[in-house]
Order: structure tokens, then sequence, then C-alpha cells
């Protein structure tokens, strides 16, 4: 399934960290505690989607004048922040792998010459902060939060960065990971040459497959990793 791929492009919460759906259920949470009315139904359609376009969405629906539109998505996204930061960082946390073989799997991969590269609409400080603590950062070869880009998911533009600090020239030779509607979007939108959706998180079988996805597994380590080391393409081209 792997052949011919260079770089795979993984989700985290969902995907690559068992969070338990934490993160939807926070900001839902952050935004009902300041007046808004979202539904755990609501926020369905929102998985993947950058925090701020969320809460700006409902906090429209609520009939929020334009003129206070920004300072209350922020104050909701800094009580979203301070919450999501104690529920992943506590002494106890419940944050943990997607499975128990993820390192292990990533380095078989590495092993076959495919690079791994972390994307999240994830703030910066806490993608950081998660790699640091899941110890991931000796087997992912570069990660992109939304915040470093000037579109999250759907647009294409966290893969591009990915791609770029990386030295991938084709993004044929990219496969996208992910368990939301959004992910599979972003990959298609991308034109990468695999695009896999998972079901360790937030969509459906069928919502993944309608998204357009090539292949659905129940998580990621069930994409089986080359059989033989295949080495990477790079660019030839000189820069002139």
């Amino acid at each position: 399934m792997l052949v011919n791929i260079d770089l795979m492009v993984c989700d985290m919460a969902g995907t690559t960290v068992d969070e338990g759906g934490l993160v939807y259920k926070i900001l839902r949470e952050a935004m009902v505690t300041d007046g808004l009315e979202v539904s755990e139904e609501d926020m369905h359609p929102w998985h993947g989607a950058k925090k701020e376009a969320v809460i700006e969405h409902f906090a429209l629906l609520d009939g929020t004048p334009i003129q206070d539109l920004d300072e209350r998505v922020e104050k909701i996204g800094l009580t979203f922040l301070d919450n999501i930061d104690t529920a992943y960082f506590a002494e106890v946390s419940p944050i943990e792998h997607i499975d128990l073989t993820l390192v292990n799997y990533f380095r078989r991969l590495q092993a076959g010459g495919i690079r791994i590269g972390l994307d999240t609409g994830y703030p910066v400080d806490i993608q950081r902060g998660l790699i640091k603590q899941l110890k991931l950062e000796t087997v992912v070869d570069a990660h992109v939060s939304s915040y470093e880009v000037q579109q999250g998911r759907p647009y294409p533009f966290m893969i591009y960065n990915l791609m770029e600090k990386l030295d991938i020239m084709d993004v044929r030779r990219v496969c996208k990971v992910g368990d939301s509607v959004r992910d599979v979007e972003m990959g298609k939108n991308a034109g990468c040459g695999l695009v896999v959706g998972v079901l360790s998180g937030a969509d459906s079988h069928q919502d993944l497959l309608e998204a357009g996805a090539d292949v659905i597994v129940p998580k990621i380590t069930d994409i089986p990793p080359p059989q033989k080391l295949t080495p990477r393409r790079r660019n030839s081209f000189l820069d002139l």
C-alpha cells in the first residue's frame, strides 16, 4: 500500500494520539459556558477544524455583533486553551499513543524510507507539548500546526509545509492519514497519492468514504509498512 510513498502526514488527536475526544468536549464546554447553544451533534461537522473558526461560527449563530466578534472568540479561545492544557498535561494525564506499537510502527516506516510528519489544529505550544509528553521527538521528522499556515484543514497548506520542510518534491508520493472528513478533504485537495481514513477517532466509515478516502482502516498501525527499503526521491534540481 505504501509503495512509492516518501512522506506520511498524520493527524494527531484521534489518529496518533488517543485523548478520548477531549478536544471537542472541552471546546464545546468553553462555548456553552460563554452562553452559546452548541450540542454534541452540532460539533460533528467541525471535527478537525481550527478552533477559532468553530467558535466564530457558533458566536455568529448566537447573534454576536460583528464589532464584538473578535473579542468573544478570543475570550472563549483562552478558556479552551486553559482547560485543554489542564486536561492534557496534568500529573495524571489520560493522553496516550493511539496504539501501544505506534513508536515501533513509525520506526519501521522510517526504515522503509518513509518520513513521518504530524499536522494538527492544535496551537503550536500544545502540539509541541504533546509530542514531548508522548516521546515522539525521535520518530517524527517534522510537524506543523494550522496556526503556522494561512488556512487549516481542509486547505492543503499544512501538507505543503511539511513537504517543504522535508524536501519532498512530488505530492503524489505523500500519504495523508486522519480520522476526520476534513483530514481526508485536505489530502484530496493537496493531491496526495494516497489518502487513508482511520476509525480510531472522530468520523465514521461512511463519512470518510464519502469524503473520498482511498482506504479506511481501524487505526494507523493497520496500514502495512513497506516490506523493503525504498530509497527516497530527492529534488535533483539546482537553485539558480
